[in-house]
């Protein structure tokens, strides 16, 4: 038995699998609101709902499972917000000017849009202050031959100094450690004598050659490593409480997991979560007979989309994390922050709709939770357009809330009815994510007619038929577990597999609601999703309810059950 566990902006989920040469199939998931401040509740409290899902506990169940496989997003949410520990970077003397002209690229990482406008041109940001850069002498050439010895005095002082200053964390990056890493070694011994608690990290554990790259994601590692190493030790304390006695296993953005107390580097952390959910993509467009597909995920933060071509993920030439440049390899997924919690506001400038990228998060979450949120989502405008009534077990919606929350930000400003306000709220959203998804394909040559999409995260099937149809793409798989859908590539789950009920799909006709579609209000028809059989076909406009989440099917839309739980969608015209 293994257990996937991601932790992501608004929920946490997971995913219980179990199996053994025939594939690990899942067996149970939970999901529950991301606990800001002490994510590790968020986690237990997922496995719990995951546990309850088959009837166990959570000790029942974490006593019973070899493997935790976690996903965490707590190193790119500190990156994100500034909040990573207080570092210094020790480089050779004459270099400390490496980070600060990070190459010149006032562009890199910045949208095709922003590219164009002057305005918008800037360095990456610097997460240090220049005078925690500190150049030591030392020299060792390309061939590993040293040119000057390092000068330990010059090193012992400086960590002292920064020391006093409240350095926690020191990235080394000295000139072709690449080719010999033994003046940086040595470094790492003094830091350890005079500061034994601060963490160091070296840059000749990146084996690349490329100075800027190399001392960026060395910075980038010593920036967030002590949050995500508490925060590893912090999960297997917890685990290790319930009786948990297998092994932790982190998801890292290369693609593959590494065993706490192996060589964890923090740095390949910060997209696990999105390229575990990539990953099941892989697998479950290969289970398809598809060798080209685009996997979107829309979460409660962010829109997540990765490219599949010639049944495999794509991996990033020149990796980057936000504006950062990385030296390690990274499976490329690229996102926005537009997700069920981005906020809907009025540009006070050009007095236009945005959405996006301020998020509500978990706390206070959309104004439909009733959980202190005010403002409204894209979430909010789904429910007050009836396309959403409940999120499983999860949190309960509430629609006059949400309709009051975009009757006054929204509608009113813009002199709208709320109907016609909450459509263009997810009309604007969907536009950003088509537009996305042409920036990883139609910018890269590749026309995305001729691929099928994939929409998982909790949000994605409600939006799904309506951004597929902004791109010309004919077909939509949603997969049976897709609102925990890269919990279970964590866990490295079997995504082709499950069990449908033999039902008709009339029986399982789970009651009707009224949703606004085309400028009306049209009663419409709605499913129990788990329990619909096989070769069901349905039509919208209809919603298939599934545990926190729901399919809308838009008029014009098509839908189809598959043997093994997926339901693929046909997108009608654009809306």
């Amino acid at each position: 038995m293994r257990i996937g566990i991601d932790t992501g902006g608004t929920f946490t989920d997971a995913v219980v699998v179990t199996g053994a040469a025939e594939g690990f199939v899942p067996i149970g998931q939970g999901k529950a609101l991301s606990t800001p401040g002490d994510l590790i509740a968020g986690a237990l409290a997922s496995v719990e709902a995951a546990a309850a899902d088959l009837n166990l506990t959570a000790r029942e169940v974490l006593s019973q499972a070899d493997s935790v496989d976690y996903a965490t997003t707590v190193g790119l949410n500190a990156l994100l917000t500034g909040s990573g520990a207080p570092i210094a970077l020790i480089t050779t003397e004459g270099f400390e000017a490496t980070l600060p002209v990070a190459r010149a690229a006032k562009v890199a990482g910045l949208s095709p849009a922003e590219a164009t406008e002057a305005i918008c041109w800037s360095k990456p940001p610097m997460l240090l202050s220049r005078r925690r850069i500190v150049g030591v002498p030392e020299r060792i050439d390309s061939a590993g031959e040293v040119v000057r010895p390092l000068d330990e005095a010059a090193v012992v002082a400086a960590v002292e100094s920064l020391r006093e200053d409240g350095v926690t964390s020191f990235a080394v990056s000295l000139l072709w450690s690449v080719a010999d890493p033994r003046h940086e070694h040595r470094v790492a011994e003094l830091i350890g004598r005079i500061h034994p608690e601060a963490h160091v990290t070296l840059s000749s554990a990146v084996p690349r050659i490329g100075e800027y790259e190399r001392t960026m994601t060395a910075v980038l590692d010593a920036y967030v490593a002590p949050l995500v190493a508490d925060e590893i030790q912090a999960l297997a304390d917890a685990l290790a409480e319930r009786g948990f006695a297998g092994q932790l296993r982190v998801m890292q953005s290369r693609g593959d997991s590494c065993a706490v107390g192996d060589a964890l580097r923090s740095v390949e952390t910060l997209q696990s979560g999105p390229v575990a959910g990539l990953l099941a993509s892989a697998k479950l467009a290969n289970a398809l007979g598809r060798s080209e597909a685009i996997a979107t995920d829309v979460g409660g933060t962010s829109f997540d989309v990765g490219l599949i071509t010639d049944g495999e993920v794509t991996v990033a030439r020149r990796p980057m994390i936000g504006r950062w440049a990385l030296a390690h390899p990274v499976v490329e997924v690229v996102s926005i922050g537009t997700g069920g919690g981005s906020l809907a506001w009025i540009d006070p400038v050009l007095g236009s709709l945005r959405v996006g990228p301020q998020s509500a998060g978990a706390q206070p979450g959309p104004a439909c939770y009733r959980r202190g949120g005010t403002a409204p989502t894209l979430t909010d405008a789904a429910v007050a357009l009836g396309h959403m009534s409940e999120l499983g077990g999860v949190v309960d919606l509430d629609r006059a809330a949400a309709t009051h929350a975009v009757e006054r930000e929204v509608a009113a400003p813009l002199g709208l009815s709320v109907p016609d306000a909450a459509d263009a709220v997810v009309g604007v959203a969907c536009s950003q994510m088509a537009d996305l998804i042409r920036r990883v394909t139609v910018q890269r040559g590749h026309d995305p007619t001729g691929f099928v999409m994939l929409a998982y995260g909790g949000a994605a099937p409600q939006y799904a038929t309506r951004y597929a149809a902004e791109v010309g793409v004919g077909e939509v798989v949603v997969p049976a577990a897709a609102s925990v859908f890269s919990a279970l590539g964590a866990a490295g789950g079997d995504i082709g597999a499950g069990s449908r009920s033999s039902s008709t799909s009339e029986s399982q006709r789970a009651g009707g609601r009224a949703a606004w579609f085309d400028r009306q209000v049209v009663d419409c028809p709605v499913y129990d999703g788990p329990r619909l059989a096989p070769d069901t076909h349905l039509d919208g406009p209809a919603f298939i309810d599934h545990p926190s989440t729901s399919i809308v099917l838009r008029p014009g839309d098509r839908a189809e059950i598959t043997a093994e739980g997926h339901t693929r969608l046909f997108p009608g015209p654009p809306s």
